[in-house]
């Protein structure tokens, strides 16, 4: 796991290699080392930063959110959301300890039958089962709103969809998601995509592998 035993100088050896000196010194006071939890501090700064910017491959984050906007302002049946279940059941194996939330493609156990045997919780289920019709009357509709469910508001009306377990889905304003994932910042700064691999900008920072 990349940057699980970073520490503070390698966290910001990597952060530095990534952004340049300049924009660097910006995106580490808004992520600080330091406001992580211990051990695995590293690993949760720079995910943190890379999920919010989407600079790691475009997932998530603020670059999306704006993607979205570009979309909406030509096509109203435009919809976003974001998968907030916090506990995902997942494949990969993590270290004693460690907080994966809810890791990328983690969602597609709630929409595939072969997976959902996997989810945890009858909240975890109920929550399969609202995915599953929300994305049936959207591939039939084009529209995710369904009967029984929280309404689905198009993302041009300035709201997107919060999916959570049990029935506590709910279509949320379009600045809660900019600001949880400080699309302020992100939005007032030039940068690039990641250019290299996790695991070797963790080796070029210095990171152990074990």
């Amino acid at each position: 796991m990349p940057f699980a035993n970073a520490t503070r100088e390698q966290y910001e050896r990597a952060v530095r290699l990534e952004f340049g000196p300049r924009t660097a010194d910006a995106v580490l006071a808004h992520y600080p080392y330091s406001a992580y939890d211990r051990p695995y501090a590293g690993t949760y700064a720079i995910s943190a930063l890379w999920d919010d910017s989407s600079v790691f491959y475009g997932l998530g984050g603020c670059q999306y959110q704006n993607l979205t906007a570009q979309f909406a302002a030509r096509q109203p049946r435009t919809y976003f959301y974001q998968f907030d279940d916090p506990r995902p059941p997942t494949l990969a194996t993590t270290p004693a300890g460690f907080d994966s939330g809810a890791p990328h493609a983690s969602e597609l156990g709630y929409l595939w039958p072969m997976e959902t045997s996997r989810l945890q919780t009858p909240e975890q289920r109920r929550l399969s089962t609202a995915m599953v019709r929300y994305w049936g009357a959207f591939v039939k509709h084009t529209n995710p709103t369904t009967a029984g469910l929280a309404a689905w508001p198009s993302y041009r009306s300035g709201k997107y969809m919060s999916l959570l377990p049990g029935d506590d889905s709910q279509a949320l304003r379009s600045k809660v998601y900019a600001d949880r994932h400080r699309c302020s910042f992100w939005n007032s700064i030039s940068y690039d995509w990641l250019t290299t691999d996790p695991d070797r900008l963790a080796a070029q920072a210095g990171v152990p592998t074990s």
